[in-house]
């Protein structure tokens, strides 16, 4: 009689093990997510920055000179648009920051790169530096003709 009661008090360790490994796996799980989607926020915001800073080429020096440059305001275009489609990680403290734009003039593409610092929605514990940038492109149509 008295071995089955030690059998069955056994039974508590044992699931207070599953139960906890099933907790950090889920916690684990969770935190992969965020940086996930938060990267893919990243993204989205240098497609938005790649395509405003296309559409703030200077027409009228390229109708002119066929040289394709930016007007003043392209970088600043380029960061507010890349802020507005960061919604989650500015909720979250994290700016994106326009690092780079230029121009590749034979194909008539614009490139901008967008750089944010992710280390916040990494896990403590991790020694990660968590930056992490993409760079998106945007075609310009340009006609020498009006």
């Amino acid at each position: 009689m008295r071995k089955k009661i030690l059998e069955r008090g056994q039974l508590i360790p044992f699931f207070i093990f599953i139960i906890m490994a099933l907790g950090l796996m889920t916690a684990v799980g969770l935190q992969i997510g965020r940086i996930v989607y938060a990267r893919g926020e990243v993204g989205k915001a240098a497609d938005a920055a790649a395509l405003s800073a296309a559409a703030r080429l200077d027409v009228v020096t390229y109708r002119e000179s066929g040289q394709l440059i930016f007007l003043p305001d392209a970088a600043a275009t380029a960061q507010d648009y890349a802020s507005r489609n960061a919604s989650f990680l500015i909720s979250h403290g994290i700016g994106v920051t326009v690092t780079q734009i230029w121009i590749d003039s034979g194909s008539q593409v614009v490139f901008v790169t967008v750089a944010a610092d992710l280390a916040s929605l990494l896990p403590g514990f991790l020694q990660h530096r968590g930056s992490y940038s993409v760079t998106c492109y945007a075609r310009a149509r340009m006609q020498s003709n009006p």
